[in-house]
């Protein structure tokens, strides 16, 4: 866990480690999970925007129009899937 930590301050200087979801931290028992929480994606829109100088509200936009809510309203928790998200980035880079 503690090189996860520090990985993470090596690539999101920006972001202080307190503020960093857990799911960043760790993986699923697979480790395939698509997905991961509305908090963990906003937590690397400040590194991506660096890195694709797309600004941070348009990525913020971006992520939550990729958030998926609760299962039938009630079940599970809000998250974003990671593949989506990824390829409208890609298509956002691409008309940049």
């Amino acid at each position: 866990m503690q090189e996860s930590i520090e990985a993470w301050k090596t690539a999101n200087p920006d972001v202080s480690v307190g503020e960093v979801p857990i799911d960043l931290l760790t993986n699923s028992g697979s480790g395939l999970d698509p997905h991961i929480s509305p908090k963990a994606a906003k937590a690397q829109v400040p590194r991506i925007s660096k890195l694709t100088g797309i600004g941070e509200a348009d990525l913020g936009q971006l992520v939550e129009r990729h958030t998926e809510g609760r299962d039938l309203g009630l079940f599970g928790e809000p998250r974003v899937n990671v593949l989506k998200l990824n390829l409208a980035l890609t298509e956002m880079m691409t008309k940049k």
